[in-house]
């Protein structure tokens, strides 16, 4: 499973800063509408540092967020105070009693497990805790466009908070085609005005699909997609151009 520690976590906020969370938070939010879903009680599979959370809280929903990594949880709960953040692995889900009417899984979280037995059991998981007329949104790495366009080396600088400083973050992602693994290696490196630095080193890994991939292991865990849609883009055609895509399920009959 991945996780976010050290320079990763402490300037995650900084490196998805243009990400537009309420944005997405908005078109999952008429998503669930759409399948019948009334705001009530949502569950944020790998909410990370809690975006998207308090993006659903805004809207009204009564969420609760889940993460494997402490490091970003902490600073969930800085970031949004009113929501309730747990320590998880999303593969061993288990909140006794409680029921979600929805239940999302963002960003291509859903590849981190990368085996088909950890994706399933992620997705059976949240299965058992999704109500009866409730709805599971997933986005996930879409394989086609993967394979027909993944860009092998990634630069970005980022300015930080005190003055001169820069963040350089390098990101070198190999593709392994038979497992369907995207590896990433990143080196982080914070430079000082002073002349100092920092350096960090991690490796990532993220599983992508093919829609009937999926399908095949929503079903596997209970589920029934109900809807596959080019993630975050109004009535676009699902094809190798769609890094991104969004399924929504129900639990099976």
């Amino acid at each position: 499973m991945n996780t976010y520690k050290g320079l990763h976590a402490h300037h995650y906020d900084l490196l998805y800063a243009e990400k537009p969370y309420s944005e997405e938070a908005r078109y999952v939010d008429e998503l669930l509408r759409e399948a019948g879903v009334a705001r009530s009680r949502l569950l944020d599979l790998a909410c990370g540092t809690g975006r998207h959370a308090d993006a659903f809280a805004r809207l009204g929903w009564d969420v609760t967020g889940v993460d494997f990594s402490q490091d970003l949880l902490e600073h969930a709960r800085l970031n949004v105070p009113d929501v309730r953040f747990l320590l998880h692995d999303m593969r061993e889900l288990d909140l006794p009693g409680e029921q979600f009417n929805a239940m999302t899984c963002l960003f291509d979280s859903i590849g981190y497990p990368l085996d088909d037995e950890g994706v399933v059991a992620t997705l059976a998981g949240a299965a058992r805790h999704l109500a009866p007329d409730g709805a599971l949104v997933v986005e996930f790495l879409h394989a086609p466009a993967l394979l027909a366009d993944a860009t092998p080396y990634r630069v970005r600088r980022v300015d930080l908070p005190a003055d001169g400083d820069e963040l350089l973050r390098i990101s070198r992602t190999r593709l392994d085609e038979d497992r369907r693994v995207m590896d990433v290696e990143f080196e982080l490196i914070e430079l000082h005005a002073d002349g100092t630095y920092e350096r960090w080193l991690e490796s990532q890994s993220n599983r992508f699909f093919f829609p009937a991939e999926m399908q095949a292991l929503l079903e596997c865990a209970g589920l029934r997609a109900e809807r596959f849609v080019a993630a975050y883009q109004e009535d676009a055609p699902l094809d190798e151009t769609t890094f991104h895509v969004i399924v929504v399920s129900k639990r099976g009959s």
